[in-house]
């Protein structure tokens, strides 16, 4: 007759804490009898007894069932050196890459480095497995590849200019109700991208006859209230102003949204005056503030007059060079969007 295996119970942190306190106050003669009434297995019970200092001394929460520490080891006894020789690198906002880890456990654990090589088969293979451990070391602890974007200022400078700009909004706004508080920025959106890659089979030639160098563009204009409520999205299409894709294209396009043409697809004096006549004015019932970036056709003196006399409202820029940090539709909602 095949034996039943027992039945295995998981205990939490909490419970744990409680049986050892209860069996202090109790007046069991035994633990064997504690163990009884209990109904814990003993070997269980003696694990427990064995780690009761570490147990009850945990900071770990009740509810888990370990008291962490559990997973693999790190591997290199300088972590915490080279977390903080990556972060500072990366806080003077200059390029990290692989090679700059290994040339940093190079030079500053030369001795580590020389018995991690020497324990593999040969030099090649030393190498890859070097390099595959920092790559792991990077990722493990949050860092990837991201191709790197250039700013005029450092993360700091921007950190304090958001910091001012936010108190001085706030102190000026924010009497405002949210919902006459608009954002409102343009971002690209490419289409048609030309492909990079073609299939050909091995050992013919990948020639095309054509070949697409650039792709489509339009131009989005994005408009959030501090309610959360989205506007309609203006769309500025490439091509020329009262041609054929203005009077026979823009019909045919989805109603809901508004449609501009602009020879190149981008925002200036036209577009804004539609932007603010048809769209804008529109959604606009009470004085307003209008957060905007520093293009020449936002900030224009003619263009703060139209928001000031057309809606009553009136229409603040944000910091030079900061749209990456102060601008709300650039730092959330841009990227998702697209």
């Amino acid at each position: 007759m095949r034996a039943t295996k027992r039945k295995q119970n998981r205990y939490s942190n909490g419970q744990r804490k409680q049986l050892l306190s209860e069996f202090r106050a109790s007046s069991a003669t035994s633990e064997r009898q504690f163990c009884r009434e209990k109904k814990i297995p003993r070997a269980t019970w003696q694990d427990w007894r064995s780690r009761e200092p570490r147990i009850m001394a945990s900071k770990r929460h009740s509810r888990h069932a370990t008291m962490g520490g559990q997973g693999h080891r790190e591997i290199l006894p300088f972590k915490e050196e080279l977390l903080a020789y990556m972060r500072a690198k990366r806080g003077a906002e200059e390029h990290l890459r692989v090679f700059h880890l290994m040339r940093w456990v190079n030079s500053n654990q030369k001795a580590w480095l020389v018995q991690y090589l020497g324990s593999k088969l040969n030099e090649a293979v030393a190498y890859q497995s070097f390099r595959s451990l920092m790559l792991r070391f990077a990722a493990r602890h949050r860092f990837r590849h991201r191709v790197p974007s250039v700013s005029k200022v450092t993360q700091k400078v921007l950190d304090d200019v958001w910091l001012g700009n936010a108190v001085h909004f706030w102190s000026t706004y924010g009497h405002y109700p949210r919902s006459q508080i608009l954002n409102v920025d343009e971002t690209g959106v490419f289409f048609d991208m030309p492909p990079g890659l073609t299939l050909a089979e091995i050992g013919q030639s990948s020639k095309c006859t054509k070949t697409d160098k650039h792709s489509e563009r339009l131009t989005a204009v994005l408009t959030i209230r501090a309610d959360g409520v989205k506007l309609p999205i203006l769309f500025i299409v490439k091509g020329k102003p009262g041609g054929t894709i203005e009077t026979n294209e823009l019909p045919t396009y989805p109603p809901g949204h508004v449609y501009a043409v602009q020879e190149n697809a981008w925002m200036d004096d036209r577009v804004w005056d539609q932007y603010l006549d048809e769209l804008l004015a529109a959604h606009v019932v009470d004085s307003s503030v209008l957060l905007v970036d520093n293009l020449a056709c936002h900030v224009s003196e003619r263009s703060r007059d139209k928001v000031a006399e057309t809606m009553f409202s009136v229409l603040e820029p944000l910091p030079p060079n900061s749209t990456s940090r102060c601008q709300p539709l650039d730092v959330g909602v841009m990227g998702p969007l697209k």
